[in-house]
Formats: structure tokens, sequence, C-alpha cells
């Protein structure tokens, strides 16, 4: 008479086991453990298991219609325009950028004006001045005009319209009205210090700014990759989180439906009542992980969140990625990554900019060290007369033309201080080196890293793939003795947190893997290229 019960009550049974079951399964297995279809010996190609490859799903309780469905390939681009890193980085760059016009508005022309006005009433101071009644008036004004320009050679110009207006009761005065213009132009040429055959010390401030604007987009470059890396490590995160919590799901029901059979069993006699205990112990196990498993998920969202500098009357909203982890084969020798991160990695143009900027120092430093020569060479022409528009006829003319030549030399014979400053730019160059070497040698160690890194994600998505079919498999097989009196609720119990534990452990490994590839094109500077972002942000 038993028998029918059993019956009925295997089949009940076997039903939610089944299809559980069924969703983590990735793939059709010999009774030998290797996917059919696979050669003896060889590695089988890894198919993520339906619970991974599935869309994730929103805890209980959350309104689907409020939810931020995003892709990775938007959070990327969202964390771009919005982290607060790249906004200030950005800024650094724009001042930068102006830096290099700052730098060139020394060779700018410079226009300047002036005028002037003055009026004063004297007593003679001698006979020949006027009588000794006499109160002499002079008015006097003068406007002036000049543009001046410093050229790249270190030459400067100066051309000058200089004007006087002169009215005077003064008996020796050359007329009471009087007019004066002069024309004059001014150069100045240093020849050794500030001045090069190449041009670089004259524009020395316009190169530093070039330096200084390529370092500050190589700074962009960094920070963008680090905020890539950190956004995209905060998705997969949320993505573990939510799967997780699907595990936990699977868990929990599992342990609901074994509790069901237990109480079937029980009251059909096949089983003691004190095995409800067991059975319930196992369900409020797996209640207290959902608990776990819910709150890890607000965790996950915070730090994406935060990445993506969402604002703060929008941190209640869900984030549902809609991108599944995918396996990927990355064959990568060492020193092929080293190559490439040789060629790629801002980091190390940094520091080669950093020498460029202290052999320019040092370069100016030794200018420094030379004598002060200019070479000076004034032309002016000069015009005079009680009338405006002829003190300007005989400039034009150039009636009363003059010149002048001049050489001077200003010299430091002990040179004290500009040989201090050349022994502290040659020390900044020196550890510049230094500093681009250590960074070259930690580099390396960290490509290597990087490089095993992916090798043994690799090989621990294949282990924990196949722990989590044999855990599977181990389950169904307790089940089945359980079924038929020869298991234990605690026995079943054991191997459902062994499932779980192994779909957790393949979740985790696939994962590892996909930020282990992120790391790899992080260290060899492949990160920005890889995932299609610009310096500009699109």
């Amino acid at each position: 008479m038993r028998t029918p019960v059993l019956c009925s009550c295997v089949l009940a049974a076997i039903a939610p086991f089944a299809t559980l079951t069924a969703r983590s399964a990735a793939q059709p297995v010999t009774p030998e453990g290797t996917p059919e279809g696979t050669p003896e010996g060889a590695l089988a190609p890894y198919v993520a298991a339906s619970f991974i490859s599935e869309p994730p799903e929103l805890p209980a309780g959350w309104d689907a219609r409020g939810v931020w469905h995003l892709s990775l390939r938007d959070a990327l681009l969202h964390s771009v325009r919005n982290n607060l890193g790249i906004v200030l980085q950005r800024e650094a760059l724009s001042a930068a950028e102006a830096g290099i016009d700052l730098a060139r508005g020394a060779f700018e022309p410079e226009v300047s004006a002036s005028y002037s006005h003055s009026q004063v009433d004297v007593l003679p101071q001698s006979s020949t001045e006027g009588g000794a009644s006499d109160i002499l008036t002079f008015r006097d004004d003068g406007w002036s005009a000049a543009i001046t320009e410093q050229l790249p050679t270190g030459t400067r110009v100066s051309l000058g319209f200089r004007n006087a207006r002169s009215k005077s009761s003064l008996g020796t005065a050359v007329q009471p009205l009087n007019y004066r213009s002069t024309l004059a132009i001014d150069i100045t040429q240093p020849l050794l210090r500030g001045f090069s055959l190449d041009l670089d010390v004259p524009r020395m401030e316009i190169l530093r700014a070039e330096v200084a604007n390529l370092q500050a987009k190589d700074g962009l470059a960094i920070q963008m990759a680090e905020v890539i890396q950190r956004t995209e490590i905060a998705y997969w995160d949320v993505v573990e989180a939510l799967k997780s919590y699907r595990v936990q799901k699977d868990s929990l029901e599992l342990a609901r439906a074994q509790m069901q059979l237990t109480k079937r069993q029980i009251d059909d006699g096949l089983l003691a009542p004190a095995d409800l205990i067991n059975a319930e112990s196992t369900l409020a196990q797996r209640q207290l992980q959902m608990v776990s498993a819910e709150a890890s998920i607000e965790q996950a969202w915070d730090r994406l969140r935060q990445e993506l500098n969402v604002p703060q009357r929008e941190w209640r909203k869900a984030i549902l990625p809609t991108d599944a982890p995918a396996f990927e084969k990355t064959a990568m020798s060492d020193q092929e990554a080293l190559a490439r991160a040789l060629r790629n990695r801002p980091e190390l143009h940094q520091q080669d900019l950093d020498i460029e900027r202290a052999q320019l120092d040092i370069r100016r430093a030794q200018n420094d060290q030379l004598p002060q020569i200019d070479l000076g060479l004034s032309y002016e022409t000069v015009g005079q007369d009680d009338t405006y528009q002829s003190t300007l006829d005989q400039l034009a003319g150039l009636e009363a033309p003059g010149w002048t030549a001049m050489v001077s030399l200003r010299w430091t014979p002990l040179q004290k201080r500009a040989d201090a400053a050349l022994a502290i730019q040659q020390s900044a160059e020196r550890s510049a080196r230094a500093r681009k070497k250590q960074r070259t040698l930690e580099l390396f160690r960290a490509v290597r890293e990087a490089v095993r890194n992916v090798d043994i994600a690799a090989r621990q998505v294949q282990a924990a793939a196949r722990f989590r079919e044999l855990a599977e498999q181990s389950l169904d097989a307790e089940q089945r003795r359980f079924l038929t009196g020869i298991s234990s609720n605690f026995l079943v119990a054991q191997r459902q947190a062994e499932v779980a534990q192994a779909q957790l452990a393949e979740l985790g490994a696939l994962l590892g893997h996909q930020k282990a590839r992120l790391a790899l094109e992080r260290e060899t500077g492949a990160l920005l290229t890889s995932r299609k972002i610009q310096l500009s942000g699109k």
C-alpha cells in the first residue's frame, strides 16, 4: 500500500528540483564528466550557465517601472562625462591649453599711448627772461604713441612717435608757440644670455607650456582609465550581487520544496516528525542568506552610483545591468604585454615629458651662465616749427635724422648663483630619469602579474564550471536517495548549499576573469582604445 504513496511523493518532489537544476545547466556531459563532443584530453570550451547568461532580476519589493536599465557602454560614457575627477582633470587641461596662449603673449605687439598737459606761471630769474615784475607763463602739451614687440629671436623692436607743443612768454624761447615731433625706432638684440641659434631659449616659456599641456592630456587619459576601470568593476559588482541574489533565491526555493516534501513524508509515516527541524533550520538559514544578498545589492548600487555621479535625488532608483559577463580567451605573453605598455601607457609618456622639461630647465640654466651682451640700434628723425603741419612735413622729409649704436655688458664673474641653479636642474633631470626607470620596473612587474592573473582566472572559470556541474549531480543523487529513505534532510541541505556555493564560485570566477582582462588592458594602456573612449568623452 505504500508504493503508490511513495511514487506520488517522488513525482511531486522531482518537478521543482528538476526545474531549478535545469536553470543552471550549461551543456550535456558524458558519464565521465567530459562535455559531449570534446576530444579526450582537450579543455572544453566554456559556456556560461543559464543563471549567469540570463538577464538579472530585481529583488522583491522594487518597482520595475522606475528601474534604470543600463548597459556597460552607457555606464562608461555616463561616468566619463560626469565623474568629478574627470571634470577636475578637464579643467586642468583647459588651464594648460590657456597657458600656451599665455606664454605666446610675450611675443604679442604692445601698443601704448599717453597725453599730458601742464601750465606754470613763474617770475623771471634773469634779465634775459624779462622784467622783475613780469609773469612768465608756460603751457606744455605732450602726446605720444608707441608699438613694441619681442620677436621669437629675442629681438625687441619699438617704434615710437612723440609730440610736444610748447607755448611760452619767455623772451629766450625759440618761438612763442613751438611744435616738436620725433619718430624713433629702437632695436635690441641679445647675443649670449637670452638667445640661442635654435631659438629654444627665447621661446623657453612656450616650450614649457607645451610640455605642461601634454602632461595635462596624459593626466586626463590616466584619470579616465582609472574611472573606466572603477566604473566597470562597479558595474560587474552589481551584476554579481544581482546574480548572487538569484542563486540564493533558487536555493531558498529548493529549501522550501525540501521542507514541503519532508512534511508530506512525515504525514505518510515515512519520516519521523523530528526530521522537520532540519528542514526548517535549512529554510531559516536560506532566508538569512537572502537578507545578506539584498544588502549586498544596495552596497553595489551605491558604489556604481558614486562612480556615475548620479544626483542624490535619484539614488533610490534601482539600476539593472543589461550586459552579461562573457568569457573571452586572452593569449598574450608578458613580453608582448610589456611592449604594448611601453608604447601606450600615458604614465610613461609623462615620465618622458618630465625628462624633457628638466632638459629645458638645464638649457635655460646653462644659458643664464653666459654674460648678458645686448646689441642696440636706434634711429630717429625730428621735426620742429611753429605749426604742427610744418613739423610733420619736416619729419616726413627726414630733415633732422640721427642714429645710435650701442653694446651693453652685464656679467657676474663668480657665477655662484648660476652654478647652483644649474646643479639643481641637473639633479632634477637625473631624478626624472631614475623615476622613469623605477616606473618601468613597476610596470613590468604589474604587467607580468596581470598576464598571470588572466591565465589563472581562465583556469578558475573552467574549474568552477566543473565544480558546479558535479555539485548539481551530487544534489540530484542525494535527493533521489532521500526519496528512497537512505539519506537525510541534513545531507540534502548540505548538497543544496554546495550547489549554491558552486554557482557563486562560477559566477565569481567568470567575473574575476572579466576583471583580470580589464586590469590587463589597463596595464597595457589599451583600455580607452578597447572601450572606444576618446579624451573628449565621445
